[in-house]
């Protein structure tokens, strides 16, 4: 029979065990005729970003959006861009990678 048990993918996490340097796109994942978007919620930009402010260490805002990311993915953090207490510091954080 098989194993009907359900896992729980969203608990308790070490850091280290999911990094964001995992989830950059490859260029083999992208067709060729389309360029890989960059925006806020793009694998790459979010490594950027989290190797930029260390993880969010001195921002909640930033690191409450980094951490969901890690932890859930990028679908789950749509709400946080039109979040008015988050959405300002994650323009500055992405202002902050150029």
């Amino acid at each position: 029979s098989s194993d009907t048990r359900v896992h729980n993918t969203i608990g308790p996490f070490d850091d280290e065990e999911c990094s964001l340097e995992d989830s950059v796109l490859a260029d083999c994942d992208t067709l060729p005729e389309f360029k890989t978007a960059h925006g806020i919620l793009c694998p790459d930009t979010v490594a950027r970003m989290d190797r930029n402010t260390h993880g969010g260490r001195n921002n909640k805002a930033v690191k409450a959006f980094l951490d969901r990311y890690r932890h859930c993915g990028p679908l789950s953090c749509v709400e946080l861009l039109s979040d008015p207490e988050i959405l300002p510091h994650l323009t500055k954080a992405m202002r902050d990678l150029a």
